[in-house]
């Protein structure tokens, strides 16, 4: 299993398929490298991937005070230098997006695009820091795992909806740092690092509402995609519609 170092921390990643320009998908704070089983053998024939365990996730165990999201940038520069990749596409789910957002502002030649699915990332507006408040009351009250998956998934698809849960049961020290004001870049930033936004918004999630990110990606010049019909993890529960519009995204920068 290759890991990569990034100080005294170990970062567990894989790489899939051998050719093609790079693809990095970023998982949030239910997942880890292995959450990305519904996108990887659909584009593993034409781009190198690269998928991770974030620092104190799953293969990646660091002690709790290390967990801070001013460390992730950093570690995904680490994994690309480990797996010979010069840049990359990241695709970045929920908590992955404080990963892409921080890279492209702070690493821009190492970044050639980052699609935030169901997550504003790093990029603090007025619309991200009126939701905050609501969203560390939900995760409080309700709890990551009965909120990142919606109720109309786990009806429809029970398996599926076990199976997530068994992945996240996998990150076990996990306890990332990542919603205070240090951790954030204002939108000019985002737009000065001239690195190309796509964001994904779903009409059922309850952490990241379509509004909120309809706003971040108004105020960084990105298209916004609309999926119906999937809660805060469409990756996961919409994997098609996923699919598709990451493939409409990639083909913008495919040479």
């Amino acid at each position: 299993m290759p890991y990569a170092k990034n100080g005294d921390v170990s970062l567990y990643y894989e790489v899939h398929g051998n050719n093609g320009p790079g693809l990095v998908f970023a998982h949030g704070a239910g997942g880890n490298a292995t959450s990305w089983w519904q996108q990887i053998p659909e584009f593993r024939d034409r781009y190198r991937i690269v998928s991770f365990d974030h620092r104190g996730f799953a293969r990646s165990p660091c002690a709790e005070e290390a967990q801070s999201a001013l460390f992730f940038e950093h570690d995904l520069i680490a994994i690309l230098d480990a797996a010979d990749l010069p840049d990359a596409v990241i695709v970045c789910q929920s908590m992955g997006g404080w990963t892409g957002v921080r890279a492209a502002v702070n690493y821009p030649d190492r970044v050639r695009a980052v699609l935030l699915a169901n997550t504003p990332g790093a990029i603090s507006n007025a619309a991200t820091q009126a939701n905050t408040e609501s969203l560390i009351k939900l995760v409080t009250t309700a709890g990551l795992g009965s909120t990142a998956i919606s109720a109309e998934f786990v009806a429809r698809c029970p398996e599926r909806a076990l199976l997530y849960q068994q992945i996240a049961a996998y990150n076990t020290v996990a306890k990332p740092n990542i919603l205070g004001p240090e951790f954030t870049v204002t939108p000019q930033a985002v737009i000065d690092s001239k690195c190309p936004f796509g964001v994904l918004a779903s009409d059922l999630d309850p952490l990241f509402p379509d509004h909120v990110l309809e706003s971040v990606a108004a105020d960084i010049g990105a298209e916004c995609f609309r999926v119906y019909g999937a809660g805060h993890s469409t990756y996961f529960e919409k994997p098609e519609a996923f699919n598709s519009i990451l493939n409409h995204f990639l083909h913008r920068f495919d040479s």
